[in-house]
């Protein structure tokens, strides 16, 4: 379930929160032994001209690629959103901010895993650029451009290393296209700082999704 509360006080470090809630949650903490919850802050800030303008982009093309109204296509996915995410309802014209960035988000992972063609990269659309990156990487899509990617590795594995053998996990990897890939060898600094990306730390859904080794077989 999820619920909304006020926060009544908090210690010196952050760390350490009072909550007050509108209705008991006692029984769900009981009957399904609940330890752990998921924590959203809330600044009060709403959704921004630009993160609407992507939202209104990203639709329009799925709506283009599938053929149904941009209405229909808004609505279908809203309702896809809150259902996966197990929130309510919303509307752009007044959703957080929160909200309205992992919607982008969830917007961008339909076009990469439908491999719908976008009239802009989605490079420009995203809003949560790490996410973007790591979906990149999941998908195979070039985080520059979202042609088929080869996965380019930004913590070299050297001269002499085998791929086969050197374990992957938390090494720094990035989702490049082959002709980007082949760039980001020549000028990989630049080619990098001209598009705000960056390697990110591959983990072990990532390595076996790319087929990477994740156990030394020394």
């Amino acid at each position: 379930m999820i619920t909304t509360g006020k926060i009544l006080k908090f210690d010196k470090h952050g760390n350490k929160l009072l909550l007050e809630l509108p209705e008991s949650i006692e029984r769900e903490l009981v009957q399904k032994h609940i330890g752990s919850v998921e924590l959203r802050l809330n600044d009060g800030r709403r959704i921004s001209a630009e993160q609407r303008r992507k939202i209104f982009a990203i639709v329009r093309d799925i709506a283009l690629w599938s053929g149904h109204e941009p209405e229909f296509i808004r609505a279908y996915m809203t309702w896809d959103f809150i259902k996966r995410h197990d929130s309510e309802w919303f509307s752009l014209s007044d959703v957080d901010m929160t909200t309205a960035k992992d919607f982008i988000t969830h917007l961008i992972e339909f076009c990469f895993h439908w491999d719908v063609p976008t009239k802009d990269t989605l490079l420009h659309e995203t809003d949560d650029i790490g996410k973007y990156l790591y979906m990149c990487l999941e998908h195979r899509k070039c985080a520059i451009c979202n042609a088929r990617a080869e996965v380019h590795h930004v913590d070299r594995i050297g001269i002499g290393g085998d791929r086969e053998e050197i374990v992957h996990i938390g090494l720094r990897a990035i989702a490049l296209c082959h002709e980007h890939h082949m760039e980001a060898h020549q000028r990989e600094k630049e080619l990098f700082e001209e598009n705000y990306i960056y390697g990110i730390k591959l983990d072990e859904y990532l390595c076996k999704k790319l087929r990477l080794n994740t156990k030394s077989r020394r």
